[in-house]
């Protein structure tokens, strides 16, 4: 069996089964437009992503993740989701409860706030082109009418905001969870039009514990079949203790 789905909660969820598993996982928390249904998922349908999950299936990784209620922007909901399911993971399967995490895009607002639930639980995590502020991306798209009245429907609908509380919303500040706990390496793959989130990275580098490591890893568009390796690399730094 290479892959089962479930539902959960209304929501569709996945585990990747490696032929032969180490016993350490890794839930995959995806951008905003990725899904899981009954059949299938972006991360089996897209190339790209495909070939991540078949090269970290092959050092032996059970990986796992959910559709998380769609396109969630790190909504408490879908956090709350994750952490349950996480748990529910760790009942069904075989596995060393202290999981990795690799999230991507606007999956790292979900992440940040993940690991502060599951402090202790997690041994590392990997954030490829991540969105790590939501307030900075509502700023930013308060420039381009279309495109924020696109994100304030999304974010109305992953938040549960009526009409009052959409302005409100918009117009407030919003935290970031910059502060993490544990080992963080950010993938940033160029030239794929995502935002400059540099100042962020730094913030995140120079905020951090010295017992914390966090690297920021860039790669050329050509050179991101390098980001399953770039990973698995970070991973395994933090398996030695189980």
């Amino acid at each position: 069996m290479n892959q089962r789905t479930f539902q959960f909660d209304g929501q569709w969820n996945i585990v990747y089964y490696p032929d032969r598993p180490s016993g350490f996982a890794i839930m995959i928390i995806g951008e905003r437009n990725h899904f899981v249904d009954e059949k299938s998922s972006f991360w089996l349908q897209h190339p790209g992503r495909e070939q991540i999950l078949n090269q970290l299936k092959s050092a032996g990784y059970t990986l796992y993740s959910s559709n998380l209620y769609g396109a969630n922007w790190g909504s408490d909901k879908s956090v709350f989701l994750a952490k349950r399911l996480h748990h529910l993971i760790m009942k069904s399967e075989i596995l060393n409860d202290r999981i990795h995490i690799l999230a991507e895009g606007t999956g790292a607002l979900t992440a940040l706030k993940l690991m502060k639930l599951l402090k202790g639980n997690v041994r590392s995590a990997v954030f490829l082109n991540p969105c790590l502020s939501l307030n900075e991306k509502i700023q930013r798209e308060k420039e381009r009418k279309f495109f924020l009245n696109r994100l304030m429907k999304e974010l109305s609908e992953a938040y549960e905001l009526d009409t009052e509380q959409r302005e409100l919303f918009q117009n407030n500040a919003h935290p970031d969870y910059l502060d993490i706990n544990v080992p963080l390496k950010i993938i940033h793959v160029l030239g794929t039009g995502g935002e400059d989130q540099s100042h962020l990275y730094k913030r995140l580098i120079d905020s951090q514990k010295e017992e914390i490591a966090v690297e920021v890893q860039y790669l050329l568009a050509e050179k991101r079949y390098k980001i399953a390796a770039q990973a698995r690399q970070f991973f395994k730094k933090f398996e030695d203790i189980l």
